[in-house]
């Protein structure tokens, strides 16, 4: 059970890190975005696991309850119950969120052109709509289809 989910993690990791062959990977700006991405997904988990916890405390709990445990008094206070239990759990346990936020906060604050951050691959919506070819592959099956015609004059 566990291979099969670090398997998976694995792939989709590979998955979101496939989209920098569109940028310019020897760029120092990017490797510099994407390892301060993956340091902080790392690191930042294991400082709100590690948060009021005394080496010198009895603490007989096992470590998978560690993170409910850092959820429910976290270093994250603010004045509601609900907001903290949401925010200590999200940055002690979901590591690909806090890499999806440093990596988009990063990338749109640090200065690159277009190639650099490899924007200028990505067509606009239009092309895939004007190109035959291009809009073939995105369509559902035929029968499936005929169910949704509706669906573009709804604007979805």
């Amino acid at each position: 059970m566990v291979a099969a989910l670090l398997c998976f993690m694995w792939a989709f990791t590979a998955l979101g890190l496939s989209n920098l062959r569109y940028s310019e990977a020897g760029s120092s700006r990017n490797i510099i975005i994407v390892g301060l991405s993956l340091f902080f997904s790392l690191s930042v988990p294991a400082y709100f696991q590690q948060y009021g916890i005394s080496p010198n405390s009895n603490l007989s709990v096992p470590n998978y309850y560690q993170p409910y445990i850092v959820a429910s008094h976290g270093p994250f206070e603010s004045q509601h119950k609900g907001v903290n239990y949401v925010v200590n759990t999200l940055l002690s346990t979901m590591n690909m969120v806090i890499a999806f936020i440093m990596a988009v906060i990063l990338d749109n604050t640090v200065p690159g052109s277009k190639q650099e951050r490899g924007v200028y691959v990505w067509p606009d919506s239009e092309t895939v709509t004007r190109e035959p070819a291009l809009a073939k592959d995105y369509e559902l099956p035929f029968r499936v289809g005929r169910f949704f015609r509706w669906v573009k004059w709804v604007g979805i």
